[in-house]
């Protein structure tokens, strides 16, 4: 009996030890060997303004990095689609019955193995509409992979966990689910049940997220998952009650609500660990009221135990303070020292800067000012385009029936329409937040540079057109050079909140651009100031820069500008361009644009859409490629519908059209005068059809160019009549 004892005793022992070595291996391959977590909470539909209410927040804001992100999906915007893109990291489709996700339970299992083949485990939780959701995405514009970040952290050992909802009384909500699943809709692990949400009837829908519950699901899933992702719900569903209530009880439920949110944020910092740990609170759409005062950029905030304040930087935007959507996935990745080229955000980085929250408050009034301008503006400009256009047209159809002193009236208003770009350029160097205070300054700069101009022309009709463009062109290309500090606060720039570029040169300005060179470089030689290879080589340079990835990054300005130029060039080497012309150049464009590519690829440290585009083709196959064709006509045909600028070109080809047949021979005589002239228009036609099909808003690169053919062809007309 002592023997059977004493070999039992050393095989308990054993066992013992066993067993503690299995546990703890279950634990550390539950959570992966370096410890590293990512906790996200989702605070939806508020904006900076409401976490300054919220005390510990604020506090907290002072030691993270914040920043306003962009909230655009893929086609039209919605909160579903936000959600998805935070996720993917790529612009997303989603909709509200793919959006829905259920803890497993025997029913659900059988519902999800009838309808994609697939077993999955007994727990956890998953979308049952994962096939659908697949095929929005592959018909989608930007061709987003559902579930990347929660399979790639799946294929490398991590855990993820999804706790808590937004459901309403008669709605469900569990959105957050897309941002932690994987290929197959699968978390691993968490809680979206109805226990989570209380009844209160004080509350909107009678309904309230219980906190303490939340919490006590978060210290569960905290020693067992990596990526967690929190939907707190509240402020969901005080949005979607809103029209219920008086603006009064809205604050109040509000101030309830982010009252009990700051508690709950302080209780999971007190749980974090400050070496492993990652804190990210995010608002994946903006509420209605910021949404319609224009301010669409919401608040994200990344916490690594920091004790300053920082801002967050993207190379997706290039802009401190501005990030992406699609920047937070590759983000979470490289926590865990992972990467993919399936996505388009990029890693954001951190950089210092005193008093982080009032810098990006003033940031979100500058771009919200700016977007609430742009629309008034760009269309008070354009009507003028179009106006002065046909009184000029008129003027000159009926000239013997017009007073000759509105011959004066006419021509500066023509030359309004080459210099309105120059001023729009210079507007935010006066830090101007009225409209009524931009069109004052908008009126007074174009007076002052006309002035200036008729000043040293001395009212030579080619040498206006000359200093006009001069200032215009080198305005412009400065500005590029510096780092588009002008561009970017422009009216005539880019939107940030809008979200179709962030850096570079706009295809507005683009347009512009080239428009300005061809008119520039004609006039110089047109009045002998240099000969025809000064203004090639010129023509190189300005490409370049369009085209650089460090400086306009524009791959649809880089095919117009070579297309143009090339054009322009031959016929000043006295070629007569054919059909194989026509296919050189059209090599070359494919040459100039690959090298571009290469430098983008390898040399550039930040790299721009090009090598991101690229990157996708290689890593997804044609169908990328496929994917951006049908995005940039898809988008054309969207903005033809909608934009003045389409208005604008029509109205430039009609002007166009009638003063190439009426009065009979003004448009061959004002050609034969001025033969370079006569040269750059030609230019300007191929860049407008060329800008029109390379860009994904070709009508406004169009329209832009073709403001310096019908200007200065309508001013050199009526100063010869004059």
């Amino acid at each position: 009996m002592n023997i059977k004892i004493e070999r039992f005793i050393p095989t308990l022992i054993l066992t013992i030890i066993l067993m503690i070595n299995i546990s703890y291996g279950l634990e550390t391959r539950s959570l992966n060997h370096d410890g590293t977590r990512v906790i996200m909470v989702i605070i939806n539909r508020i904006d900076f303004n409401d976490l300054e209410k919220m005390p510990y927040t604020k506090e907290l804001i002072g030691r993270s990095s914040i920043a306003l992100m962009n909230t655009r999906a893929s086609g039209k915007n919605s909160e579903f689609k936000s959600y998805a893109t935070l996720g993917w990291g790529t612009r997303a489709e989603a909709s509200h019955t793919t959006s829905l996700f259920y803890e497993i339970d025997g029913d659900v299992g059988s519902t999800y193995e009838r309808r994609t083949g697939k077993g999955i485990p007994e727990n956890g939780i998953i979308n049952l509409d994962i096939n659908r959701l697949i095929i929005q995405n592959l018909e989608g514009e930007y061709g987003s992979i559902p579930g990347i970040l929660g399979q790639m952290l799946d294929e490398n050992g991590y855990k993820t966990a999804l706790i808590g909802k937004g459901d309403t009384i008669d709605i469900q909500l569990t959105q957050a689910g897309l941002i932690v699943m994987d290929s197959d809709g699968y978390i691993h692990s968490g809680d979206i049940s109805d226990r989570l949400i209380e009844k209160d009837n004080a509350r909107p829908f009678g309904l309230k997220t219980d906190y303490k519950l939340l919490l006590d699901k978060f210290e569960e899933e905290y020693l067992n998952s990596n990526l967690i992702v929190i939907e707190t719900g509240d402020t969901m569903r005080l949005e979607r009650y809103r029209e219920n209530l008086r603006p009064k009880m809205y604050e109040k439920h509000k101030i309830d609500i982010l009252e009990e949110i700051d508690e709950f944020i302080y209780s999971i910092v007190k749980n974090l660990d400050k070496k492993n740990d990652k804190l990210i609170i995010a608002t994946p759409y903006p509420s209605t009221e910021a949404a319609n005062r224009g301010s669409r950029l919401t608040p994200l905030i990344i916490y690594e135990g920091n004790d300053k304040g920082q801002v967050l930087y993207s190379k997706t935007t290039r802009r401190e303070g501005i990030v992406g959507n699609v920047d937070v996935a590759p983000t979470i990745l490289s926590y865990f020292n992972l990467t993919t080229n399936k996505m388009t955000g990029r890693v954001l980085q951190s950089v210092s800067q005193q008093g982080n929250l009032n810098y990006i408050h003033n940031l979100n009034k500058r771009v919200t000012n700016t977007s609430a301008q742009r629309y008034r503006v760009l269309y008070s400009f354009a009507v003028y385009q179009i106006i002065t256009s046909v009184l000029a047209l008129a003027l000159i159809i009926f000239k013997n029936r017009v007073p000759v002193r509105w011959y004066k009236y006419i021509s500066l208003a023509l030359i309004g329409n080459m210099v309105v770009p120059l001023t729009l350029l210079l507007i935010p160097l006066f830090g101007v937040t009225n409209i009524v205070t931009t069109y004052l300054l908008l009126l007074a700069i174009t007076m002052a540079i006309i002035s200036a101009i008729y000043l040293v022309s001395k009212g030579d009709s080619l040498s206006v057109i000359l200093y006009a463009m001069f200032l215009l062109v080198f305005g412009l290309l400065f500005d590029i050079v510096s780092g588009q500090n002008l561009i970017k606060n422009s009216l005539l720039g880019y939107d940030p909140i809008l979200g179709a570029r962030y850096y570079g040169i706009g295809n507005e300005y683009m347009g512009i651009l080239i428009g300005a060179v061809l008119m520039l470089t004609a006039a110089l030689m047109e009045k002998h100031y240099v000969n025809k290879y000064l203004s090639i080589m010129f023509y190189g340079l300005v490409a370049v820069i369009i085209g650089f990835p460090g400086l306009g990054a524009n791959v649809g300005g880089l095919i117009t500008a070579v297309f143009s130029f090339l054009f322009v060039t031959v016929r000043l080497l006295g070629k007569k361009i054919d059909f194989r012309g026509l296919v050189y150049i059209g090599l070359a464009v494919v040459f100039v644009v690959g090298v571009m590519a290469l430098v983008d690829l390898f040399i550039v440290e930040n790299k721009s859409h090009l090598a991101g585009a690229i990157s996708q083709i290689i890593s997804n196959g044609p169908v990328v490629m496929y994917q951006i064709i049908t995005r940039k006509i898809s988008m054309n045909l969207r903005i033809i519908g909608v934009t003045i600028w389409s208005k604008v070109l029509l109205s430039a080809v009609v002007v166009l059209g009638i003063l190439f047949y009426k009065p009979i021979g003004w448009f061959r005589r004002i050609s034969m005068k001025y033969p370079k002239l006569a040269l750059g228009w030609s230019g300007i036609i191929v860049a407008c059809v060329i800008g029109f099909v390379a860009n994904d808003s070709g009508t406004v690169a169009a329209a832009t160019s073709i403001i310096f053919l019908t200007s200065t062809m309508l001013y050199l007309i009526i100063e010869d009549l004059n």
